[in-house]
């Protein structure tokens, strides 16, 4: 393939427009360009051309502070995971193709064939692994997805530290309605669907879908709460803040909220989500820690109310996000993996 790659530090020209292949729908162009504009981070391009032609681009993001506040990327806590010396400066830190979601790839023109996007992306990630260590920096990629980490390892020509750090969920959807996709799932995976609409309903709560904007302040609290039983430390105002950059950068009419509430009004689960193109990818889930049904109000808003939404407006799939794989699996979702990846 002839073509050159180039690094440059504002959008690419040329990555708004044409069709593009990505591994997770937070890995979308216009998604990778809005969290190149937060300010906290320093971002680079590494980008592909043949001609004049785009054909490919992958992210180095570098945290601006020393004072790092960010869990999921927090690479102390990665040391043993990554099999490396991690520097205790997070400005010497790269994320090589994030996009802050937990998701990281390249983007591929889609008018590649398979073998020559597979060597792109592969020569994408070597430019920008080089670049931070020729630097003095670490690079690394966290969750990638199971179908670019064989290109992003290659990309490391034999020396990459490949581990596994969360499990992924994707719900195939089938029929036109959420009766005729269950009635598709496995006998064990349907009676389990409908036995947990039938405990929900039982519950006399109420569940909705609504603008994501609307129950912001209302939820941040909730997705706190989630947050702080896994050993994940949050605020409620960040997490505010957070929500509604995330929806900002999607627009209004791309995020919803699926929630269900007590009969008093009050807000007892909330998950947030978003469709890109066919596909509904979850955000964050807030629950209230104790209160009976818990099990089955949880189950409402991060699958079956999310479900019947994405079968209305025509996806083909749902993105449930990272972990709780058993529950996922047991509800027709098939599990891969997020990697991270290193030098070795």
């Amino acid at each position: 393939m002839n073509m050159i790659i180039e690094t440059v530090e504002g959008e690419p020209d040329g990555l708004r427009s044409g069709a593009w292949r990505f591994s997770a729908p937070a890995l979308a162009p216009g998604r990778m360009i809005s969290a190149a504009d937060d300010t906290r981070w320093l971002t680079r391009w590494s980008v592909a051309r043949s001609h004049d032609r785009i054909l490919g681009a992958v992210t180095s993001r570098t945290p601006r502070s020393e004072r790092f506040i960010n869990n999921a990327y927090d690479l102390g806590g990665h040391a043993d995971l990554l099999g490396g010396v991690v520097p205790d400066d997070p400005r010497r830190w790269v994320f090589v193709g994030s996009s802050g979601e937990l998701a990281a790839g390249a983007l591929i023109s889609a008018e590649l064939p398979p073998g020559e996007a597979a060597e792109l992306s592969a020569a994408l990630v070597a430019e920008a692994f080089g670049q931070a260590e020729d630097a003095g920096n670490y690079p690394v990629a966290l969750f990638v997805r199971d179908r670019e980490v064989d290109s992003f390892a290659a990309g490391l020509a034999g020396r990459a530290t490949v581990r596994s750090l969360a499990t992924t969920a994707e719900l195939h959807l089938t029929g036109s309605d959420e009766e005729e996709h269950t009635a598709a799932l496995p006998s064990s995976q349907r009676a389990r669907c409908r036995r947990d609409r039938r405990k929900f309903a039982e519950l006399g709560h109420l569940a909705d879908c609504v603008p994501a904007e609307d129950v912001i302040t209302e939820a941040a609290p909730l997705v706190c709460a989630v947050k702080r039983k896994y050993g994940a430390a949050d605020h409620p105002r960040l997490c505010e803040y957070r929500l509604r950059q995330w929806a900002r950068a999607l627009g209004p009419n791309t995020c919803r909220a699926s929630i269900v509430r007590d009969t008093d009004g009050e807000l007892l689960a909330v998950s947030f989500f978003a469709i890109q193109d066919t596909v509904l990818e979850s955000y964050e889930i807030g629950l209230v820690d104790e209160m009976p049904g818990r099990e089955y109000s949880y189950l409402q808003a991060m699958i079956h109310g999310p479900v019947q939404y994405a079968l209305k407006h025509g996806c083909r799939s749902v993105d449930l996000g990272l972990d709780s794989p058993t529950v996922k699996e047991r509800r027709g979702a098939a599990i891969g993996t997020a990697w991270a990846i290193s030098p070795a």
